[in-house]
């Protein structure tokens, strides 16, 4: 090698090493152009396929399930007064699941405004040869407007908040009446969206990331938890159902003695009467058979005196237990009054324990596959 060609290669390896430096001067060079601020990921289209989507599909998932199972908390609010025959309140448990609840509604939130700003994979440019990813905004509300859009509205909708509220200033009047039954159907009602919601967004993180369809142990827990969910969503409606139960019993005695109930009411707040005399027709203290009023399935609730605790944990854990019990045995062991809304509250613990065991040996079976 001459001179000259060992000063041409030794002034060549000098320009790389300080190509080298100036681009980890720089951040990394083109890395520097992939990095994306806050501001891009508000105002740029996104790739359903970065990192930073998959993740947030993930947390998502689990964000829908946890909110699924703090609307429950709603049902615990009323808190029956058997002495002076009226209807609390638990406060602090209001105003904490109003904030859990208006923490995850904000996560939502955030996934609506992330679709408006999500590509889509689009098949007809695939077919011309032209890039695949989809970044007109117009197109990308046009896809999601419909049906997912009002699926997303109908879940971050403060029912329970609101509908709950109004149920127990119903119960707390000394008057039966017939609204009740239909605001109980309107809190269920959000249920559908919710567990669909959870639905989509599994299949879709299974989609966008094949893996999650290949594992079996990411499979098994997720049929867990709705399985864990369902029976927590069911317990909780049981209690609440068994305060109305009951409250519709003072309504009966009150219609039978309304002298002894006029100007009163049924709120711990307020309630100042002795109302003891509607012990004569509502009475937990002996066999519901001997009973002159019929409390059903919920008599179990009325004598084991978790209505009157105020341990919340305590009526969570037992009140859950009754949900599970009821799910595995598809409602076999529940011994119904004659009221209709009654049998239909047990009627869907039977179909959805079936469902819910159809489903579970469906994914069963497409795993061993």
């Amino acid at each position: 090698m001459s001179y000259l060609g060992y000063l041409q290669g030794n002034s060549a390896r000098k320009g790389d090493i300080e190509g080298q430096r100036q681009v980890l001067k720089n951040g990394g060079g083109d890395s520097v152009k992939e990095k994306k601020t806050l501001k891009a990921y508000i105002l740029d289209i996104l790739d359903p396929r970065e990192k930073f989507l998959k993740r947030w599909r993930v947390g998502f998932v689990l964000s829908c399930m946890t909110a699924v199972a703090v609307d429950p908390l709603f049902f615990y609010l009323p808190v029956i007064n058997q002495k002076k025959k009226c209807i609390g309140f638990d406060g602090r448990l209001w105003k904490t699941t109003l904030v859990l609840r208006t923490f995850f509604d904000i996560i939502h939130l955030l996934h609506i405004i992330l679709q408006f700003r999500t590509g889509f994979i689009d098949e007809e440019l695939r077919k011309l040869a032209k890039p695949e990813l989809n970044t007109d905004a117009w197109k990308i509300a046009q896809k999601y407007l419909w049906p997912r859009f009002l699926l997303d509205i109908l879940t971050i909708l403060p029912i329970p908040q609101v509908v709950v509220r109004i149920i127990i200033s119903e119960m707390r009047g000394t008057e039966s009446t017939h609204i009740v039954k239909f605001l109980n159907v309107v809190v269920l009602f959000q249920y559908v969206p919710r567990v669909y919601q959870i639905y989509l967004s599994w299949r879709k993180l299974i989609t966008n990331d094949k893996k999650f369809d290949r594992i079996l142990r990411v499979k098994a827990p997720l049929n867990f938890i709705l399985y864990i969910l369902a029976g927590h969503v069911l317990g909780a409606f049981w209690y609440f159902s068994s305060t109305q139960q009951l409250a519709a019993c003072w309504h009966v005695a009150c219609d039978r003695n309304r002298t002894r109930c006029c100007g009163t009411s049924f709120n711990c707040d307020r309630s100042s009467r002795d109302l003891s005399f509607i012990n004569d027709i509502c009475r937990i203290n002996v066999p519901n058979t001997t009973s002159t009023f019929d409390f059903g399935i919920f008599f179990p609730a009325l004598q084991s005196g978790v209505l009157e605790s105020p341990d919340f944990p305590q009526k969570l854990f037992f009140s859950f237990w009754w949900g599970m019990r009821n799910l595995s045995s598809l409602g076999q062991n529940l011994q119904t009054s004659n009221h209709i809304w009654e049998n239909c509250f047990a009627l869907s613990i039977s179909i959805f324990g079936l469902i819910l065991f159809l489903y579970f040996l469906g994914n069963l079976q497409e795993s061993k596959l």
